[in-house]
């Protein structure tokens, strides 16, 4: 009887603890259903976890300059992805000019969840595919 009531609360405590990092992994924040295209200089390159995040500063239409947040999968995905590009911490520098391709934020806020990264000479050095 005690070892069925043990399992039963680690059971309770798993289920309950699943909610939280299920909700971490939404896209809830973003619109799904509108793509926003923005190029201009890497001002930093965070190949972290949970997320590689990369900011970009870039010219809005009235000119003035705006960084835009971009956020990827984790760094362990991202390397292990293949293809001729290996990312790495020091794939992008600051001052290198990229191309981020993703879904807008919802409040309006300068970021985007990245389906796309384009260099400077037209190579796509991933493309998520959302």
């Amino acid at each position: 009887m005690m070892k069925r009531a043990a399992a039963t609360c680690i059971v309770a405590t798993a289920l309950l603890g699943a909610g939280p990092a299920a909700a971490h992994h939404g896209a809830s924040a973003y619109d799904l259903e509108q793509t926003v295209t923005v190029t201009g200089t890497v001002a930093e390159f965070h190949f972290v976890n949970p997320h590689v995040l990369i900011y970009v500063a870039a010219a809005d239409a009235d000119g003035r300059e705006r960084v835009w947040a971009g956020e990827l999968t984790s760094p362990n995905r991202l390397a292990r992805l293949g293809g001729a590009v290996q990312w790495h911490k020091d794939l992008l520098k600051p001052g290198d000019v990229v191309t981020l391709t993703g879904r807008p934020a919802r409040n309006g806020a300068p970021a985007l969840l990245l389906t796309a990264v384009q260099d400077s000479d037209g190579n796509v050095l991933t493309s998520a595919g959302r």
